[in-house]
């Protein structure tokens, strides 16, 4: 949550790590399945957030931001070189911010469907 303060306190380091996180979860896609579309939407809702279009809390963009920080380290629980498993604990890292952000990201969603 440090790390995560840190990006949200300094609002122009945050374009470069969705950015690498972006690429990352392009080149592991078919690990990723399970947390695919929730891990679309913290990207989507970090953006939003930071160009002042959407207002979210404080403790669901720090969350949403650390499980970015998360998946995009080389330092974790299990290392992304570990062969099947490298993925596994990023993979629970996104599952459980998002299950602990269910009311965030469906106003997001909604607010992402009215908006188009």
């Amino acid at each position: 949550m440090t790390r995560a303060e840190s990006y949200v306190g300094h609002k122009e380091r945050l374009p470069w790590l969705l950015d690498k996180a972006t690429r990352k979860a392009k080149q592991h896609y078919e690990s990723l399945l399970a947390s695919w579309e929730s891990f679309q939407v913290f990207i989507r809702l970090i953006q939003w957030w930071l160009a002042g279009t959407y207002s979210v809390p404080v403790q669901s963009i720090l969350m949403a931001v650390g499980a970015v920080i998360y998946f995009v380290s080389s330092f974790d629980l299990i290392p992304d070189a570990v062969p099947v498993l490298g993925l596994v604990d990023d993979v629970w890292a996104i599952n459980s911010v998002a299950r602990a952000n269910l009311r965030v990201i469906s106003s997001f969603r909604n607010r992402e469907v009215s908006f188009r």
